[in-house]
């Protein structure tokens, strides 16, 4: 009986895991000339029937990239539709279940992006394809997610006080309790004696959590090695220039030397990760207000989607640095 029932879960595993070739979608790549990154060519994806994107990247080095798409409902290639992931060296398959990792995969995509974090010129898209998911991409997905940038980020807890980190938007701890509670099983159905499966089962999740907090451990050293890297030995002005974007980082500087010395009101329209955080320090005395609320004295603008410049029309040209970075100031 017990044969039969692991002959059936292994068959509903094998078709849960297997993947409809026929509906791959292939992707064409090319480097943009003079610019950092590789774009696809012009799709029409279902995002709902195809929500799996799986790449072959041939990299020199270590270093992390952006993934990023478009769709019919915001054509512009911005933060809010990305992903970060980690680049090894060598040639190797990176697969991302998208709408799990971020709800903007929606609609009808129109194109792919990928930035590297790192020279363009050592890295190459072997292959590319949009895939409906299976079981075996996105276990692999979760996997690559949790070793990822972000996948190890501290989020909260859950009924367990130990800090959890999230595979698909849920804390790995209910991963770990499903899996505690599965072995238990296994273990009972076993050696059929409970005391020996509770045992069992404390060694087992003890092994879990020693696991978890050697992932953390590891992350947290990941981070430490990387901002050494980049800082140790820098001159301050080199050290925001990294953090911030050096395009960033100049305007701002810009700024700083061209608004009024006394204290005024300001807001920033770009269409750039939070770029309030920067300027907010950087800026002071100068105050960072909501710009559709608090009416501000200037709007600084660097890189702005044209939905946000529908707040300008009660501005005018106040100091320009180039066509995308400038700012203006309130005329009433």
């Amino acid at each position: 009986m017990l044969n039969k029932a692991l002959c059936i879960l292994l068959f509903v595993f094998c078709l849960l895991c297997s993947v409809s070739f026929a509906n791959d979608i292939v992707v064409p790549f090319t480097s943009v000339p003079n610019q950092p990154y590789f774009q696809s060519a012009q799709l029409m994806v279902d995002s709902v029937e195809n929500n799996t994107i799986i790449l072959t990247l041939k990299s020199d080095q270590n270093g992390t990239a952006r993934l990023f798409w478009a769709n019919h409902y915001d054509p512009q290639f911005n933060q809010p539709k990305s992903l970060w992931f980690f680049v090894k060296s060598g040639i190797h398959d990176y697969y991302f279940n998208v709408p799990s990792q971020n709800p903007n995969w929606i609609g009808w995509t129109k194109a792919l992006l990928i930035y590297p974090e790192f020279d363009p010129a050592g890295l190459e898209i072997k292959y590319a394809k949009i895939v409906p998911s299976s079981l075996s991409t996105n276990i692999a997905s979760g996997w690559q997610e949790f070793w990822g940038p972000n996948g190890r980020v501290v989020v909260g807890s859950t009924i367990n006080v130990t800090p959890a980190s999230t595979i698909f938007g849920q804390p790995i701890n209910i991963y770990a309790y499903w899996l505690t509670g599965i072995f238990f099983l296994l273990i009972l159905t076993w050696q059929r004696n409970y005391l020996r499966a509770g045992k069992l089962t404390i060694y087992f999740s003890l092994g879990v959590w020693i696991l978890l907090g050697l992932s953390t451990y590891h992350n947290n050293f990941g981070i430490l090695k990387d901002n050494f890297d980049k800082y140790f030995g820098k001159s301050i002005e080199i050290k925001r220039a990294i953090a911030y974007g050096k395009d960033y980082y100049d305007f701002l500087v810009f700024v700083r030397n061209k608004l009024p010395k006394k204290p005024v009101s300001f807001s920033i329209l770009s269409s750039r990760y939070a770029p309030e955080l920067q300027s907010r320090i950087f800026l002071v005395p100068h105050i960072l207000v909501d710009p559709a609320k608090d009416n501000p004295e200037y709007l600084l603008i660097f890189n702005p989607e044209p939905k946000q410049l529908e707040l300008t029309k009660k501005y005018c040209p106040y100091a320009k640095l180039n066509q995308n970075a400038y700012i203006l100031t309130r005329t009433k």
